[in-house]
């Protein structure tokens, strides 16, 4: 068969292709603004706090629990539970750090006016409750925190049985308090300031015949690497460290800042108006495998 013209204008561009050199391409060079932009640091607004302890929305326009004390799911009788524990870590850490607490459920807060608010309190440090169903829409909240340059941790019970598994999949969580949240929070804020235990918490600490106080000059890893309870990163490895005692003695703790609550927004059923309540006791007598008490 003979060639068509179309084959032999192929053969004539094989041909010069063969015998003319192709110029190299120069790689392209896009801008970069790190050296520009390296040493602007953002001003902090007056409303920027130290810790944002946040109860993030929920992701169906429901309301679910998140608490330590139930079990986290979406509540089937439209109770919006008091975040107490919540109040209670902020009372640990005030006054000496400038503290925050957003309560997205019973505020009924969608993520849009959830990001306003965390860009408008620009938090060094975002602590947020998780829960399994949850998990991937309680993890954004840790993506915004990120993007504004906060250090973000997660508690509650799913990633106290499941730390590793939570921070594989998820890199925008810096951290994961296991178990009883509070002093584990508290030591690792102090240990990443640099400042020593206040002496309010003393007691507390030596209540575990074993805790020493973390130097402040030590190296950044060293600091991490003596706190009971937490999970952490070592570039790309997950470390977890050993747990931490539950409470002796829930009387040595602070009485919770309530007011930092939305007091007004909690309901349950059968009481007209809001109500709150107090945690006089933690845990169970039982131990039923089916059941997350035992964890945290």
């Amino acid at each position: 068969m003979s060639n068509t013209p179309n084959d032999s204008m192929n053969d004539s561009i094989k041909q010069n292709l063969g015998t003319r050199r192709i110029p190299k391409l120069p790689a392209p060079r896009f801008p970069d603004a790190t050296l520009t932009i390296q040493d602007i640091v953002a001003p902090r607004s007056p409303d920027a706090v130290d810790v944002l302890l946040v109860n993030p929305p929920s992701p169906d326009g429901a309301i679910w629990i998140r608490s330590q004390h139930r079990v986290g799911r979406r509540t089937r009788e439209n109770m919006i539970w008091p975040q107490v524990s919540l109040a209670q870590m902020a009372a640990l850490l005030h006054p000496r750090y400038k503290v925050a607490i957003i309560d997205a459920i019973a505020e009924r807060m969608g993520w849009k006016e959830f990001e306003e608010k965390v860009r408008k309190v620009q938090p060094k440090y975002y602590l947020t409750q998780v829960t399994a169903p949850t998990l991937t829409n309680d993890m954004y909240g840790c993506f915004l925190a990120k993007s504004i340059g906060a250090k973000t941790m997660a508690m509650g019970t799913h990633v106290t049985p499941m730390a590793r598994q939570t921070l594989e999949p998820y890199p925008a969580l810096d951290f994961v308090l296991r178990g009883e949240p509070e002093m584990t929070l508290v030591e690792l804020v102090d240990a990443l300031e640099g400042n020593l235990p206040e002496d309010k918490h003393l007691k507390i600490h030596q209540e575990d015949i074993t805790w020493q106080p973390i130097p402040p000059d030590l190296p950044y890893h060293e600091k991490l690497a003596r706190i009971r309870g937490l999970v952490w990163r070592r570039g790309d490895e997950i470390v977890m460290n050993l747990d931490r005692p539950f409470f002796k003695n829930l009387d040595d703790m602070p009485v919770p800042m309530h007011h930092l609550l939305p007091l007004d927004k909690y309901r349950i059923p059968m009481i007209k108006g809001p109500y709150t309540f107090i945690v006089t006791s933690r845990g169970c007598t039982a131990g039923c495998k089916y059941c997350i008490k035992h964890v945290s």
